[in-house]
């Protein structure tokens, strides 16, 4: 499988993002074709401003709490 990974080269340090199969660990650096290592990256999480939650957790909240005041007012 193909999967886009950071690679950062062992001699001037440069840092790329490469197209590679998920068992590659090294590749050739573009800058200075020394051999760079796969780097460990974070993963990007997008969190909702307000509350902090994730987006989804914060959307899922509101429609259950929409519902929840329907049911209310229709049972008053």
């Amino acid at each position: 499988m193909i999967r886009v990974y950071d690679f950062t080269c062992s001699e001037c340090s440069y840092t790329e993002e490469k197209f590679v199969h998920s068992d590659s660990r090294e590749s050739v650096c573009s800058e200075c074709n020394s051999l760079s290592h796969r780097q460990l990256a974070a993963p990007i999480s997008k969190l909702d401003p307000h509350s902090g939650d994730f987006a989804g957790a914060t959307i899922k909240w509101a429609k259950q709490r929409q519902k929840q005041i329907e049911r209310e007012r229709s049972t008053s």
